[in-house]
């Protein structure tokens, strides 16, 4: 198995931890950043990618992946999360799992105020918000 971890920054300790519960099987784990990161250098591989919010994102990322046979992808960055789950269908057609939520779970988390009425409609308890 092959793991791209996207937007490493300086998670060095993950791109570690990864690597050393792959070692058995024989799987790499690969990191991407938008800039070059001294965590970068521990995967096994890396891609600098465009910025998240770039057009390019994403087909970088598939294209990097099946030239690479990778078979999930993990972010490590929440701003990563929403175009990521946008996309998720389009790694899953080249048989690639992107481990996140659904788009719609991400959407309510990202922000306060959906987040206040999912709990609210859900019979959790939750202080009191207003938006001003």
């Amino acid at each position: 198995m092959n793991i791209l971890l996207t937007s490493v920054g300086r998670r060095t300790y993950l791109i570690e931890y990864f690597k050393e519960a792959l070692s058995t099987t024989g799987g790499k784990v690969f990191a991407s950043n938008s800039i070059k990161t001294y965590s970068l250098s521990i995967a096994d591989e890396y891609l600098i990618t465009p910025t998240i919010y770039s057009d390019d994102y994403i087909p970088t990322l598939l294209s990097f992946c099946k030239n690479k046979n990778i078979d999930i992808i993990i972010s490590l960055f929440d701003i990563d999360l929403p175009i990521l789950s946008k996309n998720k269908k389009i790694f899953k057609q080249q048989n690639i799992d992107v481990i996140i939520s659904d788009e719609n779970v991400i959407n309510i988390c990202n922000d306060k105020w959906k987040t206040y009425l999912f709990l609210k409609e859900n019979n959790i308890k939750t202080p009191v918000t207003y938006i001003y």
